[in-house]
């Protein structure tokens, strides 16, 4: 009797676990549902990266984007003041608040031609093979004597250190030797140190100031103001002060005699 009943309950569990007669095809609607829309998600994802490379690579555009990067020249160890210099044609420049300000208002300038060469060309900083000529006159190149903070001399080197947006002190920032004013600016607050230290040894990532930090943010360029008018601006015609009127004095009048008192 145990084997028996146990042999039903078998029965009817299978029999309850088949939703279908025999002969009966299977319902392939939903997994062939799901197989499509992760075919459909796929493919957009592809098509929307394709998308944003297009558009970071035809960024900044003209007279519409207007990002900021970090910049500082290290010598030896030693951070410089960087100079500040004013708008130009091209739109790339620095303030005094030690950020490259890039706001292209000609095509030779934007996209793929935002290059550190232009910022260096309006910063009166000559780029060369090795080498780089500051503002000042002083040209620092590949094998020349570099003296460290210990005192020690070494033999520098010119490169350029570029760290991407958002980056900390623990980000690994890229390295240019050959061809510095090539390097783009690719992205909103990304980092520039042009540097002439000893071989082997990285600068730290230096924000412009203790209290400054880099915008995150893409702002929308503004229209280029109109130039002054060169004519000589005329002066405002000047209307006279009025004079304090004098307070009216009211006379008294004489009283009125009635009819009967001047018959009389």
């Amino acid at each position: 009797m145990g084997k028996a009943s146990a042999s039903k309950k078998i029965k009817r569990v299978q029999a309850a676990g088949v939703s279908r007669s025999p002969g009966q095809r299977r319902n392939i609607v939903l997994p062939a549902l799901i197989v499509g829309i992760l075919i459909v998600g796929s493919l957009l994802t592809f098509f929307a990266r394709d998308y944003r490379k297009g558009e970071r690579a035809d960024a900044p555009v003209v007279n519409k984007d207007h990002w900021h990067a970090a910049f500082a020249v290290q010598l030896c160890g030693l951070f410089q003041d960087n100079e500040p210099a004013p708008d130009n044609s091209d739109g790339i420049h620095i303030h005094s608040d030690k950020l490259i300000h890039i706001h292209p208002y000609v095509k030779d300038a934007a996209g793929k031609n935002a290059t550190f060469g232009v910022f260096a060309r309006n910063a009166d900083i000559k780029l060369g093979d090795g080498k780089f000529t500051l503002a000042n006159g002083k040209t620092y190149a590949n094998g020349d004597k570099c003296t460290d903070e210990a005192g020690k001399e070494t033999k520098g080197r010119v490169a350029l250190y570029v760290w991407p947006p958002q980056a900390t002190s623990k980000t690994k920032p890229e390295v240019y030797t050959e061809d510095i004013g090539k390097v783009r600016f690719a992205e909103q607050g990304m980092a520039f140190v042009l540097s002439f230290g000893p071989e082997g040894t990285e600068p730290k990532l230096l924000l412009p100031s203790g209290t400054c930090r880099i915008p995150t943010t893409v702002t929308r360029h503004h229209p280029r103001p109109p130039r002054r008018h060169l004519l000589p601006r005329l002066p405002m015609r000047q209307h006279p002060t009025p004079r304090p009127r004098r307070p009216q004095i009211q006379e008294r009048q004489a009283p009125r005699r009635s009819r009967a008192t001047s018959r009389r």
